[in-house]
């Protein structure tokens, strides 16, 4: 027994430095990509682009993805079982690629856009994310079965990096449309590449449906919830979009960015590490594993949107430049809304393998319904009130979430929550602001500065905010060093 928490220990420690790694990758890489081809292309080309992206989320939502979850909770591997898993996944994702192109093509007319035979091209063809997408969570599964953290993280990693790599060598070669569609294309196959390649995770699919059948309350439950998720994540910028215009809608949509960048790590960390180690602990004995989950979060996400709200003018003033700067007070709210999210998905990774979707889908259907009215409320005032509306969304959200995993921790949820995530965020934007002001004292013209001082106030910041963050980790390292073992124990 001493032996077997020792290598998933390891294991689950190997799995932490990878993840770490591929979310600091996830938040810098993606925004980069977004800068640079947001510098060489039309607005409008941007947006096709981003609509493309949009409509293959929600319509992969159709293609069953709860099965992942289903799948994750076999302790015993079922070849078969698992090969008509990805029959059916590849079945569904071909269809929903017609659907797709047909939503896109719908809505390019409706909207009166006259799009160019090649660019039109490119844009159905980045529709071929869908089955990518859907086929590897078969071989996602099984890694995560077999508590393959370190792979698993890899994998995002080299999704990030490849389809960087692949965009830049098309937009070298003087094609900045074909570039943007190899790096947004190029994203789902590097990402298929690192999952499959030397792993041996992936099956021969077959059509024996009725092998599935067991699962499928379970898959259906799963998959409303992530729709309900993708939906609550798209549908406010729909809403100010609509209401506001383009120029306070681009405001908004860069704080938007910036919420899903965070919320991208947090996925990392969900699906390489929560879930499988959630699921290996005892239920009803799980404060180990949440106070885990939360310092790890805390020290990566939360060290991120602390620097970010200490240090957002800096960053939007060099990045962008000053027409920018009024997207600030709106980017801070959301980026906040981010670090929500985040600690929220470790929750809904907690219900998910637990098999209590139903709480999930209730909880986030239900702050969906209560944010769009609430969006649209805050957009006729202004792009940062609007934001507001939306982090009151979010807020009520994870406490929804949170609440419902009280029965699974030892202990008072709230004194958790606040002893490993409020308190310690808290302070690492204090530690941020503090580091900030040092430099530039407290005024905030950021676009008068000079790049020099910019950049040291940026890194005394995360210096500030960074000692706080290794501070909590060296304060709880014993602790949690003992918590996995009886974890490990208890599975």
């Amino acid at each position: 027994m001493l032996k077997l928490s020792r290598v998933r220990l390891g294991a689950f420690g190997g799995g932490v430095v990878w993840a770490g790694l591929s979310g600091g990758i996830a938040i810098v890489l993606p925004f980069a990509m977004f800068l640079l081809f947001a510098r060489l292309l039309p607005p409008a080309v941007i947006g096709h682009v981003a609509l493309v992206v949009v409509l293959a989320e929600m319509v992969k939502m159709l293609g069953l993805p709860g099965l992942y979850e289903a799948l994750l909770q076999r302790r015993v591997e079922d070849a078969r079982t698992q090969g008509a898993a990805l029959g059916l996944f590849l079945l569904l994702g071909a269809a929903l690629v017609g659907v797709q192109s047909g939503l896109l093509l719908g809505t390019l007319s409706f909207t009166g856009s006259e799009v160019p035979a090649g660019e039109l091209a490119l844009l159905l063809l980045m529709g071929l994310k869908i089955p990518i997408e859907l086929a590897l969570l078969q071989p996602q599964a099984e890694l995560a079965r077999r508590q393959a953290y370190a792979r698993l993280a890899q994998r995002n990693m080299a999704a990030n990096l490849g389809a960087s790599l692949i965009g830049l060598l098309v937009l070298a070669l003087g094609y900045p449309l074909a570039g943007l569609a190899a790096y947004t294309l190029g994203f789902s196959l590097a990402a298929g590449l690192a999952t499959v390649v030397g792993t041996g995770a992936l099956r021969r699919p077959n059509l024996a449906l009725r092998l599935l059948a067991p699962m499928r309350q379970q898959a259906i439950a799963a998959s409303a919830v992530r729709g309900a998720s993708t939906a609550g994540s798209h549908l406010d910028q729909v809403v100010v979009g609509a209401l506001l215009g383009p120029v306070p809608f681009a405001h908004y949509n860069l704080g938007k960015r910036i919420e899903m960048a965070f919320l991208g790590v947090s996925a990392t960390f969900a699906a390489t590490l929560f879930q499988p180690y959630f699921a290996a602990s005892e239920p009803g004995h799980r404060g180990a594993a949440v106070r885990k989950a939360l310092l790890i979060l805390t020290a990566t996400v939360g060290l991120g949107t602390a620097c970010f709200v200490a240090t957002a003018d800096l960053v939007v003033a060099r990045l962008l430049g000053a027409p920018w700067l009024p997207a600030v007070p709106a980017a801070i709210i959301l980026a906040l809304g981010g670090h929500l999210r985040a600690i929220a998905s470790l929750h809904t990774a907690l219900l998910s393998v637990s098999g209590r979707n139903a709480i999930v889908f209730r909880a986030l259907v239900g702050t969906t319904l209560l944010g769009v009215p609430l969006v649209a409320l805050g957009a006729l005032h202004g792009a940062a009130v609007a934001a507001l509306a939306a982090l009151l969304r979010v807020a009520v959200s994870a406490g929804l979430l949170i609440a419902s995993t009280r029965r699974d921790i030892d202990g008072s949820t709230l004194l958790l929550h606040l002893r490993h995530a409020a308190l310690p965020f808290l302070g690492m934007v204090a530690a941020a602001l503090l580091g900030r002001v040092a430099v530039t004292g407290t005024g905030w013209a950021a676009a008068d500065l000079p790049p020099l001082q910019s950049g040291l106030a940026l890194l005394a910041a995360v210096a500030g905010a960074g000692a706080v963050a290794a501070g909590l980790l060296l304060r709880q390292r014993r602790p949690a060093r003992r918590a996995v073992p009886l974890a490990a124990a208890g599975s």
